[in-house]
């Protein structure tokens, strides 16, 4: 479940080509074109539906409504 959101979040984004989610390493692989979009906005993206990532936070009250299983330790 997680994985469907976070990647289909970022393949939302205009100029992103593909994203693969590593749910071992938490981690994200995204390529773009630099032209249409930049990192900042995917992980402004990814974070409003409640992930955070290395530069923003979600919002709480975002991150509390995530199914169950998508809750994460956050710092």
């Amino acid at each position: 479940l997680c994985n469907k959101v976070i990647v289909t979040t970022a393949k939302s984004i205009d100029g992103v080509l593909s994203a693969k989610w590593n749910s071992e390493t938490k981690m994200m692989v995204v390529k773009y074109k630099s032209d249409l979009t930049y990192i900042d906005e995917i992980q402004k993206k990814i974070a409003s539906v409640g992930y955070d990532t290395e530069k923003y936070k979600a919002d709480d009250e975002v991150y509390e409504n995530l199914h169950y299983c998508c809750k994460y330790d956050r710092n």
